[in-house]
Order: C-alpha cells, then structure tokens, then sequence
C-alpha cells in the first residue's frame, strides 16, 4: 500500500542492529542524530547491546533489552543488518510490532527493504509520509493451548538424533488430510518464508503479494508427498505420532514436543515494512551471487 495518507508522527522510535561491524555502530548514530533533526522524536529506546558501543548522549535516548521492546508503544523499528538480526528482534514481539524500517548491512538479508546507503533516503520519505509500505503475514503455533512466538520464516519441526518421524497434517475448516508423511521433519511457512529453508527443501517460491501458507515436508520417504500451499487463512492440525520432536521459530529453539501431541498453526497477523522500491525477484537473483 501507499504510505502517503499515514505521514509518519515520530514519538518514539526503536533501534537494534548488528554488534560485530563497526560501520553498523557508526550507522546508528548517525540515524540516531538524523531522526533528531528532521522529526520532533520524544524518544529513541536502542538495544542494550549497543549501549557501550554507542558514543552519542542525548537525554531522550535510553537503552533497554530487545527483549523488552514490545513493552514500549512505538512509532517505527529500525533494524539494522541481515535476517538473522531481524527475526530475533521480532522473536520477542508477540503482538504486533510498529512499522519495521530494515537496513541491509551484510552480505545476506532478503527481508530487509532498504540497502544501507539508502537509509537517510528511507527516513526522509518516512518522515514525509512519501514512502511505500508491505504487509508480511506472520503466523503463530499452539501446543496444549501455549502460543509459541509468531514467525515471519518459519517453524520447523524436526525428529532429533538423524531419525525420521510420522507428521500427519490436515486442514482444521474440514479435516481432510493434506498428507501423512514419515520424514526428517517439516517447515510450516508464511509467504515472506517461501524463499528461506522451505526453498533450500525443495519448496516453491511465493509471490511477496499473495497471502499463503507453505507446508514443506523434509526429506519425505514417500515420493508423492511434497510442498502443499494454502491460503493464510487456513487453520492447520499437524500430529506427531511416533516420536518426540523439536520446534524451531525462526531458527530458535523453541520447545520439545511430545510423541501423539496434536499442533495447530493458523494465521497471527502482518508487520509493515517500509520499502524505497519493489525489487522481489533482483533480490532473489542477487542471493544467488553471494
């Protein structure tokens, strides 16, 4: 959607980034200062890991946890780096985060909209309301009646110690069976994880546009069973029926899940990122080159 009838009103805005790079530290404060000058901010909150590292002093910075961002009622997230950086700061947010402003700063970051040279580009535009806008869908999973961390990759569900496990998976609105598959385990995606480790199994690549969920089976021993997309509204049953299981949400470790436990999986909600330009599929080409 068009950003252009929601101009942005800064009050408080998020920050974390990548620690290990000094041209990200230094990206920082200079975004930290830039917000200063262009936006009447009341508040810039920073990850705490930054706190030693960052040189700037202004009373309106403060430094908590990441872990603690979703607390703070928010204007903008600004995340600097590669995925990895992005999915754990989204990892704590349970409810739905404010609009994410992505700055790639690395070799990888597929999620991220916006290249580090473009960044002040980026806040201007924010900051004049000029500036494009995408949904990503997050879904979320349930194990007796707990909702772990919503994900915008994936979850995977893996038999431990190189065995193979029984994951009967089946559509909640009628029952039907979408397969029953004895595998290594299994990548539930929304659309924005189509092009990760689904892909990587043999999964297919999502239009960013369309709204689906994607079940890909890992290394299934039945040659019939293979990647299965739904629309993301559909609610998913997943059994686990001859061993226990691990769960992973965007590549953290989440929980152990017993043998005969039954998963549901359905739609969570959808986190706004900020983008200069529509560029889905050079960056799928730029991946391939790295």
């Amino acid at each position: 959607m068009d950003a252009s009838s929601v101009k942005a009103m800064l009050n408080r805005v998020l920050i974390s980034s990548r620690i290990d790079r000094k041209d990200a530290i230094e990206l920082v404060e200079n975004i930290v200062s830039y917000i200063f000058s262009i936006n009447e901010v009341k508040e810039v909150i920073i990850d705490e890991t930054l706190k030693n590292r960052i040189r700037l002093r202004n009373e309106k910075i403060h430094y908590i946890s990441v872990k603690d961002f979703e607390k703070y009622q928010s204007d903008m997230l600004i995340v600097i780096g590669g995925d990895g950086t992005l999915l754990r700061v989204l990892h704590y947010f349970h409810k739905t985060p404010p609009s994410v402003l992505g700055i790639r700063l690395g070799r990888y970051g597929f999620l991220m909209e916006v290249e580090s040279n473009l960044a002040f580009e980026a806040l201007k535009k924010i900051a004049e309301g000029r500036i494009q806008v995408i949904a990503k869908p997050r879904i979320v999973m349930c194990v007796k009646d707990k909702y772990l961390p919503p994900v915008l990759n994936d979850y995977v569900i893996l038999a431990p110690r190189l065995k193979v496990v029984r994951l009967k998976v089946s559509k909640k609105s009628t029952g039907e069976t979408i397969f029953n598959a004895l595998a290594d385990g299994l990548i539930i995606s929304p659309t924005a994880g189509s092009t990760a480790y689904s892909l990587s199994a043999g999964g297919p690549i999502i239009d960013e546009n369309l709204k689906v969920v994607v079940v890909t089976p890992l290394n299934p021993m039945q040659l019939r069973v293979r990647s299965v997309v739904l629309d993301i509204k559909e609610e998913l049953d997943v059994e686990v029926l001859d061993k226990d299981v691990e769960v992973y949400s965007d590549g953290m470790f989440c929980c152990n899940i017993e043998k005969n436990s039954k998963i549901s999986i359905k739609f969570w909600d959808e986190v706004y990122f900020y983008r200069l330009k529509q560029d889905y599929y050079d960056r799928l080409k730029r991946r391939d080159h790295v």
